[in-house]
Order: C-alpha cells, then sequence, then structure tokens
C-alpha cells in the first residue's frame, strides 16, 4: 500500500512455515559486501535514539517526539527537502489506513560518513481497521501516535481528523502549503489506482475480510480529502 502511494518501504512478501502464515520483510539495514562473502550492518538510529528519549516514552503523549520534533531534525538531513515531503506524506498515510502505531522508534534515519544522515524507508505500518467493529476497538477510539496541529492543541483521534490539521501542522513545522496540498491531492487523485494496484497484488490465500476491511476503510477515510 505504501509503495503505491509512492513511499519507500522494504519490499516483503507472505510465506508459509509449516502450519504458520508469516509476513517475510526484507531487511533495509542489512546489505552484502562487495564480494557477497559477508553481510554488513548499516548503521541506523531511531528517533527515540536520534532525540536521546527512553524507549518507554516512544508515544507522544507519554512525552515522546512528535511531528514537530521529528520535522526540525530533518531539517539537518542530507536530503532535507525529500526526507520532510516524504515523513509528511507517510502521516497522511497513517491517518488514511488507521495505522495507529507510528511512534518515534517506528521511524529511523541512517547514519553515513562525515555526520550526514537520512530517513530510513518506513516501516511496521499497521492498520487498525481489522479490529473496527463487533467487540473490537470502536472508530472512535483510534488515535494517531503523533498528534496533529489543531486550534486548540493537538488531534490524536482519527475520527477528528480532517486535511485542515496537516495544513496547521504543516504551517506549525515549517513546511510550505503547497507541498502540503500537493501531497493531499496525489493521495486522493490516486487512491483507486492504488486500491486497484493492490488487490491485484495479494495473493489468493490472503484473508478477504482483512483485505476488505482495510481498503474500504482507506477508501471512505479519503472521502475527506476531496471536500
Amino acid at each position: 500500500m505504501a509503495k503505491e502511494f509512492g513511499l519507500p518501504v522494504p519490499h516483503c512478501f507472505m510465506m508459509q512455515v509449516g502450519q504458520v502464515k508469516a509476513l517475510a520483510v526484507e531487511r533495509f539495514d542489512r546489505r552484502y559486501a562487495a564480494d557477497r562473502s559477508w553481510i554488513m550492518r548499516l548503521p541506523q538510529e531511531d528517533f527515540c535514539q536520534v532525540l536521546n528519549v527512553p524507549s518507554a516514552r516512544k508515544y507522544e503523549s507519554h512525552g515522546g517526539p512528535g511531528i514537530t520534533d521529528i520535522m526540525k531534525t530533518l531539517l539537518g538531513s542530507a536530503t532535507p527537502e525529500q526526507d520532510r515531503y516524504l515523513f509528511m506524506k507517510s502521516q497522511v498515510l497513517f491517518w488514511l489506513l488507521a495505522a495507529t502505531d507510528g511512534h518515534a522508534k517506528n521511524f529511523s534515519v541512517f547514519i553515513e560518513p562525515e555526520g550526514r544522515f537520512r530517513l530510513t524507508p518506513f516501516y511496521d505500518i499497521l492498520s487498525m481497521y481489522p479490529a473496527f467493529g463487533g467487540r473490537g476497538l470502536h472508530p472512535r477510539d483510534a488515535k494517531l501516535a503523533m498528534g496533529l496541529t489543531a486550534t486548540k492543541g493537538k488531534k490524536y483521534a482519527i475520527e477528528q481528523i480532517f486535511p485542515r490539521h496537516f495544513y496547521q501542522t504543516a504551517k506549525a513545522v515549517g513546511f510550505e502549503k503547497v507541498q502540503m496540498e500537493m501531497i493531499l491531492n496525489e493521495m486522493a487523485s490516486s487512491l483507486d489506482e492504488v486500491i486497484s494496484a493492490v488487490r491485484q497484488q495479494l495473493p489468493d490465500t490472503f484473508p478477504a475480510q482483512i483485505a476488505d476491511s482495510i481498503l474500504d476503510g482507506l477508501s471512505t477515510r479519503a472521502q475527506r480529502l476531496t471536500r
């Protein structure tokens, strides 16, 4: 899903080991040496490490980093314009997918020579739509890990977030309105194509109820982008 929206993510696929189904994710923090005789670790840090915040405070609501902290840090990236754009785009996707676990440990940077750094691919993007309804989570209780700027305080509850909150957040972090508008318009216009592409890529054994809940939830939430 994230890849179809143009966000960098690691390659992943469903696999079966005995009676267990699993999601296999390619490690983006490992790479073969030139002669492919050994595997090297690529240095990276998540944003709790970058900002010297204990892991127990990874959620903004627990005193951890938020969008403002990360966007400020990315001003020093080796590719600041690209990284800040992609990070803001990821926040829109997390909202559309009801992905509630986008805390500071789930965003990282590669550490490069001479003090340079840049954003890693995005990872651990998990939609809560399959958990909605019945005895599961009520939609009004679903909250983003990082709040969006509002007229009064911040908005965390997914049901209470609208495009204006992304514009307000963009203004608060020094991200140009025209770029925020570009992100929202691009995601709205590509929605049908993205959903179609994702459905075509799903294996026949993928549970239909999970796919439908995520894609239907995404489609419904995205209607706010065009209002």
